[in-house]
């Protein structure tokens, strides 16, 4: 994958096109994040499909970084509270480690997302690293 394929990953990603998404994925693609791990393509669109009835997640690149087998990307991921998500809600369906967010609230995080790839290319695991704000 190389920097303009991401650009079109992220388009995908902003605009919820899961199956133009999923084209970029192996079949078993693992997505590792706040304790809890997603695994498939189909586990992949059902985890969105939950998170982002509550939450609008927008993706912006700061820096595409390409390496063997492997890329990181710098993003900015802005989150906005659609609905209240509370931690009873997270806890039901698995994902307590993750935070809850309120209807109405906009966060900006800044992340690197490691993007581990297959023998033909495809995103086989994904892993992030977040940054919370400084307070100002």
């Amino acid at each position: 994958m190389n920097e303009s394929d991401y650009h079109r990953y992220i388009d995908a990603f902003n605009a919820r096109d899961y199956a133009a998404m999923e084209r970029f994925f192996a079949d078993d693609v693992a997505l590792e994040n706040a304790g809890f791990l997603v695994r498939g393509k189909t586990a992949f669109r059902e985890f969105y499909r939950f998170f982002h009835q509550y939450c609008r997640e927008t993706v912006r690149l700061l820096g595409f970084y390409a390496g063997d087998g492997a890329f990181v990307a710098n993003v900015v991921i802005r989150f906005e509270g659609l609905e209240d998500l509370t931690p009873e809600i997270l806890a039901r369906h698995g994902f307590s480690g993750m935070t809850p967010i309120v209807r109405g609230t906009v966060v900006e995080l800044e992340f690197l997302i490691l993007y581990a790839l297959n023998a033909d290319g495809l995103i086989r695991h994904i892993k992030g690293a977040v940054w919370v704000p400084a307070p100002h």
